[in-house]
């Protein structure tokens, strides 16, 4: 049975604005590493980079899910302004409430710990609350996506030149962040307001019960988005205490390079969810017939990344550090291997949702978290440098395997 054109052409609109949205993000970070590093050394561009990927962690808690869960709602009732009123104040409640929480925790663990400094918390502030507005799974369950992509992009733009044009003297690492999220969080805010007028949108004040039972039926599927971003934020948080400044730094640059890597491919496969979904419902022979289309797909565009990465590491990092580092060159070429096995786990992450196997979902991110803490406390005890750059190959092939076990374990290929 083959997909009509329309539904092409709707694939074809969602995957062009949701990697507009994506590459949005994506390019801000990747050009505003050389600029921070060249103009205030790569002392900084490492607190930066602590000081963001735990943002951005704790920004994926606080969305709790909701990405994932509440467009289906949206989708079907689009029509039907009480319910979507109701699903609106849900979701912003659920986040608000969660973010409050996530903010007295992190708020305690600084001040006690010492293992950020509090004023760089402070100013990654408005990456985090960004989430609890964020309103891309009103637009994506809308289809209506093209009103947040577009303006996401003016607003990593401006980001950008904040970065690049204004020059400071103190505090860079504080500013900087801040130039990040507010505009981010002003134009979320906005597109919110945006909605609730064009939707005629009310609010609708959500019980306690309600709120209780939001907050277990998105459990499963927040632990399992989390432990992505741990991957990454557990192994830089232990390289920040156990390494020099200038390793920190080094680290980062591949760090931003898995982060660009995860959102393109994140990108990809949420714009062939809705084809994926359709074929498994005809028949599992039909999913998997295409599943193995964009494996080579995958499989080509990795490979062709990893050899650019390995021959031209030198280059890279020249461009964007401005001078040589020896460090930070053998880091890229470790790396290089690290978005082919990223990007070859992505069918299996969509072969557990189109079969709705949450809990083993929450089961694999489990052991790949202990995974993480393992190969992080080892890795950065043990004395050796290149160690630290061929930590996300480790990683991503020890998920990749998880996810195959469980996988066949489960038998989600059998005809």
């Amino acid at each position: 049975m083959k997909l009509a054109g329309a539904d092409f052409s709707g694939i074809f609109k969602n995957f062009f604005n949701i990697g507009i949205f994506q590459v949005a993000g994506m390019l801000l970070q990747l050009l505003s590493v050389p600029v921070i590093i060249r103009k205030y050394g790569l002392e900084v561009f490492g607190k930066i980079a602590l000081a963001t990927s735990m943002a951005y962690l704790l920004g994926n808690i606080v969305n709790y899910g909701t990405n994932q869960t509440a467009v289906k709602d949206i989708s079907i009732n689009r029509n039907n302004q009480h319910i979507l009123s109701k699903k609106f104040s849900e979701i912003f409640t659920l986040r608000l409430f969660v973010f409050i929480l996530i903010l007295t925790i992190t708020t305690t663990i600084t001040i006690t710990t010492k293992l950020l400094a509090f004023s760089l918390l402070l100013s990654v502030l408005p990456i985090i609350l960004s989430e609890v507005v964020n309103p891309l799974y009103f637009l994506i369950g809308a289809e209506k996506i093209q009103w947040i992509s577009w303006g996401n992009v003016l607003t990593r733009f401006l980001s950008l030149l904040l970065i690049y044009f204004v020059i400071l003297k103190e505090n860079e690492a504080i500013l900087l962040n801040l130039f990040v999220g507010l505009p981010m969080l002003v134009f979320y805010l906005t597109v919110c307001v945006v909605i609730f007028s064009k939707y005629k949108l009310s609010p609708v004040f959500l019980s306690f019960q309600e709120l209780k039972k939001q907050l277990k039926n998105n459990f499963f599927v927040t632990i399992n988005g989390s432990s992505v971003m741990l991957q990454q934020s557990i192994f830089l948080f232990f390289v920040a205490g156990n390494t020099t400044s200038s390793m920190l730094g080094a680290y980062g640059i591949i760090d931003k390079l898995l982060s660009a890597t995860r959102q393109l491919v994140s990108a990809f496969s949420s714009a062939i969810f809705p084809k994926a979904s359709l074929l498994y419902h005809i028949g599992i022979q039909e999913w998997l017939h295409f599943r193995t289309k964009i494996q080579y797909l995958y499989a080509i565009a990795s490979l062709s990344l990893a050899i650019i990465l390995f021959l031209f590491a030198g280059s890279i990092v020249r461009l964007i550090t401005g001078g040589n580092d020896i460090v930070a060159t053998s880091f890229v070429k470790l790396f290089s291997l690290a978005p082919l096995l990223l990007s070859l786990n992505a069918n299996n992450v969509l072969d557990l949702l189109l079969a709705e196997k949450y809990r083993s979902m929450f089961y694999v991110s489990l052991i790949i978290l202990m995974g993480t803490i393992l190969f992080s406390v080892s890795i950065t005890k043990i004395s050796i440098v290149w160690f630290i750059g061929i930590y996300p190959v480790l990683m991503e092939g020890f998920c990749l395997l998880m996810y195959t076990i469980f996988i066949k374990k489960l038998k989600l290929h059998a005809a």
